[in-house]
Formats: C-alpha cells, sequence, structure tokens
C-alpha cells in the first residue's frame, strides 16, 4: 500500500475540492490570498490520495509564486487554524527530516485539529515519522492576472468552480449583481467581506441594502482601474474606494439627521 494511503481523508477530489471551498469561506477573515492560493495548490496535489500531498516548502513557494519563508507562513497559519494538518517524515537514505505530508482536513474535524496542532506544538513533539523517498513533481508558475482570467480560470480548482448563483439572496441584491459579472462566489465573498471591513472601519450601522449606491459604484471604478491596469494592488484599492463610499453615506446622513434636527426644533418653537 502506497504511503500516502493512510493519509487520505476523502474519498474523491470534488469532495477535497468541496472541503477547500467550506474552510476558505469560513476563515475569510483570517485567511489572505496567499494562504487561500497555498490551500489551493495543495487541493492540486492531493489528487491520487485524495486529501494528502507530499510536497517541500521550496515546491510550494514556486508553485504560488513567493518565497520559502512566506510559503513555510502560510503553512502554519493553514495548520494553527485547522484547515491543514502536518505529518513529519524521514529520509529513506540517510534518516534526515523530509518534507512534511500535507493532509487537508474535513471541516467538522477543523476545531479539533487545530487544537491537536496546537497542543503539538506546544510539547514540541511531532508526529511519527513517515519513511518515503517520493518526490513531488514540478510545475511551472501560473499567470496571476486578476481580471484577463475567465470566471472558470479565476478559481485556481479547475474541478469545482463554485457559480456565483451560491451567494444569490445573501447579499444586497445590487452589490451581489456588481460582483457576479465578474467572478465566482469565492471571490465574491472575499470582496464582499472587503467592503464589510471598509464599512464597519467608518460606521458598521450603515445599512447596504438602504445605501448601496456609493459602494457599487466604489467596485466599478475599482475594476476599470484593473482592467486598464492603472492599479497594483486590487484589494487595497478596493478596500480604499469602499472606505470613501461609507464616508460619502456617513456625511449624506449626518446632513440628514441635521436637517431634521432643526425641522424639529423650529416646529416646537412655533407651537
Amino acid at each position: 500500500m502506497h504511503y500516502l494511503a493512510e493519509h487520505q481523508t476523502f474519498d474523491s477530489t470534488a469532495q477535497v475540492n468541496e472541503a477547500v471551498y467550506e474552510h476558505i469561506k469560513r476563515n475569510t477573515y483570517e485567511l489572505n490570498d496567499t494562504d487561500r492560493q497555498a490551500l489551493k495548490m495543495i487541493a492540486r496535489y492531493a489528487v491520487k490520495f485524495s486529501g494528502a500531498a507530499h510536497l517541500k516548502a521550496e515546491t510550494l513557494a514556486g508553485l504560488i509564486e513567493k518565497s520559502v519563508k512566506t510559503a513555510r507562513r502560510a503553512l502554519n497559519k493553514l495548520a494553527g487554524l485547522g484547515i491543514v494538518k502536518k505529518v513529519a517524515t524521514t529520509r529513506k537514505i540517510n534518516g534526515g527530516k523530509g518534507a512534511n505530508i500535507i493532509v487537508i482536513l474535513p471541516v467538522s474535524n477543523s476545531s479539533e485539529a487545530a487544537d491537536d496542532q496546537s497542543t503539538m506544538s506546544n510539547r514540541g513533539q511531532a508526529e511519527k515519522p513517515t519513511e518515503s523517498t517520493v518526490e513531488t513533481p514540478k510545475t511551472k508558475n501560473e499567470p496571476s492576472d486578476l481580471i484577463k482570467r475567465s470566471k472558470n480560470q479565476n478559481n485556481v480548482l479547475d474541478t469545482a468552480t463554485v457559480p456565483a448563483e451560491a451567494l444569490k439572496g445573501a447579499l444586497p441584491n445590487e452589490i451581489y449583481n456588481a460582483m457576479a459579472r465578474y467572478f465566482d462566489a469565492e471571490k465574491i465573498y472575499k470582496y464582499y467581506g472587503i467592503l464589510l471591513r471598509a464599512k464597519a472601519s467608518v460606521d458598521r450601522t450603515i445599512r447596504l441594502e438602504e445605501h448601496a449606491e456609493p459602494f457599487v459604484e466604489a467596485w466599478h471604478a475599482t475594476i476599470m482601474k484593473a482592467k486598464s491596469h492603472e492599479i497594483k494592488r486590487f484589494d487595497d484599492y478596493l478596500y480604499a474606494g469602499f472606505r470613501k463610499a461609507a464616508w460619502t453615506v456617513k456625511v449624506r446622513l449626518n446632513r440628514g439627521g441635521s436637517l431634521m434636527e432643526r425641522f424639529r426644533k423650529a416646529f416646537e418653537s412655533a407651537e
């Protein structure tokens, strides 16, 4: 039996992809773009033995086009959140430390796994090493142009692109319609999270259902800037645009409140 078979956590690639999507959705505020990309790349290698992959940090770094240090940091965060589990291995020839087996965990086990990872880290103990001489095949880095890719290509998991309709009804209609023109559910969930954080930084009481227009305008402005290659960091520019929209709404509300207060005082004095 292949050594990875004992670490398999799913019955099919489809189940792996569903778990990855659910992990990303549940941890939308904890995971950044690099963390998400790392998880998706791990999933790509966890196909033959669904959920288990043997990846060097150097290989993962190349796949996500980041430094080895950044790749390790992303992997440690995924493990800390209970999304993956790292299993230490030893080299068969010289007995040295080998690349970790990375196991994608089912969502239902994520909290328990996080506790296990934390406990092991505190004790400074690793799991029993597994002997292996298998090297993970290297692949070419892929382009990552945010706007140019089609909706299917926008999801790194080739086998399971989640349709935008999955979030229909969960977002204010105007905002959902604006975002669904360009992205699938996973990206919509991410960018809606950016919108909520930007709004909360100004005034979390603003009701998007009643004041969607400035946020939709900010969204379209950012998309146009990205298409014309005028911005380098899409997420940062989007956050700033949403924050400006929130201030626009807040100023309108304050003006309306002041006007109503003046009317109230004038009415009381007339009495």
